[in-house]
């Protein structure tokens, strides 16, 4: 951000600049921080849409003491929501990062609401992930989205827009769960998403990407698309400015600020981040780690923690920059079906995808193999004329790009899937049994009133989550492992945001963002919603001190 000078051979005049690889919020709020500050900001994006990761996301914000509780009566504090997150992490967490968290979280919320004119509203009823686990989890209030936004007030920008091809970008949470809920999306009165997009309202991840959009245009900002960053430039050890692909140089008189998402599109990251291979993603293409890559030659650290895995499907027809998307899926939630393991059990509670993503990477050192991975998604005849996922309403032909085989017995199916027939024809049993008494004694499917709100089916009939595999033909699908932009690794900073080489010591002039910095704090652990208010408190707070060096 700030004012600047571009030259050819050398860098001048920038006070702080943005190098947002996947321009979302955290970029949109460093300018508008450094705006008020009277500087100006330069902000570049490699893709030619913006919004990056968080327009495709649900736009989920993790706020613990809000005003918004405040007013709706909900007691809660910063206090609590820093134990939340100290439990969360696992002793991963980094307790610095957690505080900075929890005391900044409502006063960045109060701050952009009122400088962007933003409306926020609590998802209503959406607990925390842990709620009846965590003494210190909250059973709604925490959980905020931006209202609808429209759509035409980006003016010539809103074409530039990144939409979600993963969340219905047209509704609010309430809206779908008033509709009848995800699982039922195929039943709902189209009358309001009708109406929505000839409004051109914008809602999730997509809404939140608009509001802070118009904010950079309101500030005037100057915005380069199609535009890569080539390298860091740095005199005495201090970041003072880029250079791009083109062989321009652009100064930064205060600070440089990247926030390039994570890398799960480079297939050796991800392996070797993640700890597991063959992992597709939900990202935009354009994901790459490109923060290494400019941060590597000045010693930045980076630092890990365990982070689940998630699991989706090709999603037919669809692609981003030539690339073929893939969706994640929810479906494993819903009744009449089950994931199993290649020795035909299950292996955890499927309703909750942290219990998913973090059993998969499970490896069984006596057999050197994963316990738990490849997998198998079963599923009965009842579960396809009850539900849609992707792009398949119930009954439709499965795509070609789906492994999918199917009997007419459970026995036939196990054969046909290469699983032991009389193993997985006992857990089917028993995963029958327990649906009939609506529990889950293995795993607890269905228990955490997280999992029942969010990938329920609330018209199911005994338990939104749990409904035996009991209707032939009964089919089983090999799923995908699929990276959703929420790393293990990243930059190691300080809380304010500035990146630290290996001695710990913050590297003058550079700070990061977003999903390019470590998740400290949560450490091994994750909360949907913090992801996108850590970008902001981090943007707000980089940019504050950045600002505070004029």
């Amino acid at each position: 951000m700030g004012r600047h000078h571009e030259q050819k051979g050398g860098v001048d005049g920038r006070d702080v600049r943005c190098d947002c690889n996947r321009w979302g919020p955290r970029g949109i709020g460093c300018d508008d921080r450094a705006k008020e500050r009277g500087l100006s900001a330069l902000l570049i994006e490699k893709t030619d849409t913006l919004g990056g990761v968080t327009a495709y996301s649900a736009g989920q914000l993790w706020v613990a003491g809000s005003f918004l509780e405040r007013a709706a009566g909900i007691e809660d504090s910063a206090e609590a929501g820093a134990a939340y997150l100290r439990r969360l992490g696992m002793g991963f967490a980094d307790e610095e990062h957690v505080r900075f968290y929890a005391d900044n979280a409502n006063p960045t919320l109060e701050y952009f609401t009122e400088l962007l004119d933003a409306k926020f509203r609590i998802v209503d009823d959406l607990p925390d992930y842990y709620y009846g686990e965590f003494p210190d989890a909250r059973r709604e209030g925490r959980l905020l989205e931006v209202d609808p936004y429209p759509g035409a007030s980006l003016g010539q920008w809103r074409k530039l827009l990144r939409v979600s091809p993963h969340v219905q970008y047209r509704l609010t949470h309430e809206d779908m769960w008033k509709l009848g809920g995800i699982a039922r999306s195929h039943t709902w009165d189209r009358s309001l998403l009708d109406q929505r997009e000839a409004d051109d309202e914008l809602c999730m991840g997509t809404g939140l990407a608009a509001l802070f959009l118009r904010g950079a245009i309101e500030a005037r900002s100057e915005i380069m698309t199609s535009t890569s960053v080539s390298e860091l430039v740095a005199e005495d050890g201090r970041v003072t400015g880029v250079r791009i692909d083109d062989g321009r140089s652009f100064g930064a008189r205060f600070g440089v600020l990247i926030a390039t998402g994570a890398y799960d599109w480079d297939p050796r990251a991800m392996m070797g981040f993640e700890g597991i291979p063959d992992v597709a993603s939900a990202t935009p293409p354009s994901v790459v780690g490109d923060h290494f890559r400019l941060t590597a030659p000045l010693g930045a650290r980076v630092v890990s923690e365990p982070k689940p895995m998630r699991l989706g499907y090709p999603i037919p027809g669809r692609k981003d920059d030539g690339q073929a998307m893939t969706g994640i899926f929810r479906a494993v939630s819903y009744p009449y079906s089950i994931l199993v393991n290649g020795d035909g059990r299950r292996f955890c509670d499927e309703s909750f995808y942290p219990a998913i993503g973090h059993a998969l990477k499970t490896i069984d050192g006596r057999r050197q193999a994963f316990a738990n991975w490849p997998c198998w998604w079963v599923f009965d005849t009842k579960f396809r004329s009850e539900y849609s996922f992707s792009s398949i309403s119930p009954g439709t032909d499965f795509p070609p790009e789906w492994d999918v085989v199917s009997a007419d017995s459970i026995e036939g199916l196990a054969e046909k899937m290469g699983v032991d027939v009389d193993a997985f024809s006992d857990q089917v049993r028993r995963f029958n049994a327990d649906c009939a008494d609506g529990v889950d004694r293995e795993f607890g499917r269905g228990e955490r009133m997280y999992s029942q709100v969010s990938y329920g089916d609330h018209q199911a009939g005994q338990h939104p989550n749990l409904g035996p595999v009991a209707v032939g033909p009964f089919y089983a699908m090999r799923p995908v492992l699929v990276g959703t932009g929420i790393p293990t690794t990243g930059l190691d900073t300080d809380a304010v945001g500035r990146v630290l080489d290996y001695d710990g010591r913050p590297i003058e002039g550079l700070y990061v963002a977003g999903n390019s910095s470590a998740m400290l704090e949560v450490g091994g652990g994750y909360q949907s919603g913090v992801a996108n208010m850590r970008s902001l408190i981090t943007a707000r707070s980089s940019m504050f001190d950045a600002a505070s060096k004029k």
